[in-house]
């Protein structure tokens, strides 16, 4: 049994963390929900004696394993500096693959997370060639096969498609039935809270603020806003640049592929034909692993395959000479990838004027213009007060609201939002789809939407593009709405 009393956790100079009463016996199962920058992370540091107790009483020495986006953004920094020296071997060059995670891993006993996950055939690729949700489920399978005392889920269904998000409640629901392990679950949405929980709690302030019955809480208010958000009222969006740095597109699609193929250890797009043609909005649909990353990367011209293929972006066919940066400027991308790749400290503005020069920290000195752009949108997602708060102080969530604002503040031609609302609460997701479809009743930018929450589509999807599951690969449908 473990034991938390009036437990204080140092997060910084200035702020604690605070666990007031808290028993976890074996087979427990604890859910917590809690709103963007309420400290729901840095109480899964705290549980997991990632954090340095100061006061009150805590379990000391115990093996806790805990899986955040924090660890996976730390696993792709150890990646990026392993393949990035000049003493880097063959083997290091091909960075972390998916086995080097599990090579102290009992691979056996975690041989049904294996299988329910469907990562037997991903252990032996590089982790950067990985999805965000495939990525995922390597670390969860990873803290299954350590045998700790206490398991710490941080958000752990974020960027998993539907039916991983089944078979995970179904594991969670088995480890919770069959291992003598307490489970801690933080979750920002009422359909990935499982069945079996012992014990549904609020995060608030940096504390674990009520812990009751699921009926309970269910019942308080503050509970019923952070699960479920109301309509709210119409918005306004701050009105661009007076003077765009942008070339008028040429007349024509705004995104066009011909006969595309990419293979990886399988075919991944074969003889694929897609446009997009201006005022077009597709919502993009398929499993983790199916290739929306890739026709993503297609598109942004991230992937090098861009050049084996037939391309044209804006009217700029890809490999005639162009410059990656004379594509980035027609478009606005939030993604997974992105937000792992943003790992600079820079102070909050600054991360929202990066997106008027498309690049990762502040290089350029922005005008007058920018910096009142900049800070109306900071209004509306109501970080104001953390105009010069480092980027890396705030929680995923007030993250992520950032980096969609850096998407739209040059209110670009074309819009890839690929899992926008992963990490939201409930009306952090109501606000961002209010931005988009203000954006699709008043402009003329064209939106490719990812999201394996069908209900997080906004209302003025005009086609959609499937992958269906086929045998072993997958058959793209195209559709109008």
């Amino acid at each position: 049994m473990l034991t938390y009393s009036e437990a204080k956790y140092r997060l910084s100079d200035k702020l604690q963390v605070e666990i007031p009463s808290l028993t976890l016996k074996p087979h427990d199962l604890i859910v917590l929900i809690g709103q963007n920058g309420s400290g729901k992370s840095a109480v899964a540091r705290a549980l997991s004696n990632d954090l340095p107790l100061i006061s009150g009483s805590a379990p000391q020495g115990i093996k806790a394993e805990l899986v955040s986006f924090e660890k996976q953004q730390k696993l792709f920094e150890d990646d990026y500096n392993l393949r990035n020296t000049d003493s880097a071997t063959p083997k290091e060059e091909l960075g972390i693959t998916g086995r080097d995670l599990l090579v102290d891993t009992d691979l056996k006993s975690v041989n049904e997370a294996i299988i329910a996950f469907g990562v037997a055939g991903l252990l032996d690729r590089p982790i950067r060639t990985l999805s965000g949700g495939e990525g995922r489920k390597i670390l969860l399978v990873k803290a299954l096969g350590s045998k700790p005392d206490l398991l710490v889920f941080d958000t752990p269904f974020d960027a998993l498609d539907i039916p991983t998000r089944a078979s995970l409640l179904e594991v969670f629901a088995y480890i919770h039935k069959n291992y003598a392990v307490p489970i801690v679950l933080i979750v920002n949405r009422p359909d990935e809270i499982p069945q079996e929980l012992t014990a549904l709690g609020i995060i608030s302030n940096l504390s674990i603020a009520k812990l009751d019955t699921r009926e309970v809480i269910e019942q308080d208010e503050e509970a019923k806003a952070l699960l479920f958000c109301g309509t709210l009222p119409a918005v306004e969006l701050p009105r661009p640049p007076a003077k765009s740095a942008l070339l008028p597109i040429k007349d024509g699609p705004v995104v066009e592929l011909k006969h595309v193929n990419i293979t990886y250890a399988r075919p991944v797009l074969q003889d694929l034909n897609f446009t997009v043609n201006k005022g077009e909005h597709w919502q993009i649909v398929g499993p983790n692993g199916a290739g929306k990353s890739t026709l993503l990367s297609l598109i942004t011209g991230e992937n090098p395959l861009v050049y084996a293929n037939d391309v044209t972006v804006f009217g700029i066919k890809r490999g005639s000479g162009e410059s990656i940066w004379d594509i980035k400027k027609y478009y606005g991308l939030v993604s997974g990838a992105l937000h792992l790749d943003y790992r600079v400290s820079a102070p909050v503005i600054n991360v929202v004027l990066s997106g008027f020069y498309d690049s990762i920290g502040l290089y350029q000195q922005p005008g007058d213009e920018e910096l009142k752009i900049a800070r109306q949108w900071l209004s509306l997602i109501n970080l104001a007060d953390k105009e010069h708060q480092s980027f890396k102080t705030l929680s995923f969530g007030q993250q992520r609201l950032l980096l969609i604002v850096r998407s739209l503040v040059k209110n670009p031609p074309l819009l890839i939002l690929d899992e926008p609302l992963q990490g939201l609460d409930a009306f952090g997701r109501a606000l961002v789809r209010a931005f988009i479809t203000y954006i699709m009743e008043h402009g003329s930018t064209s939106i490719l939407f990812v999201s394996h929450h069908e209900e997080d589509a906004p209302q003025g999807i005009t086609h959609r593009l499937t992958f269906v599951p086929e045998g072993s690969n997958y058959r793209i449908v195209q559709e109008k709405l």
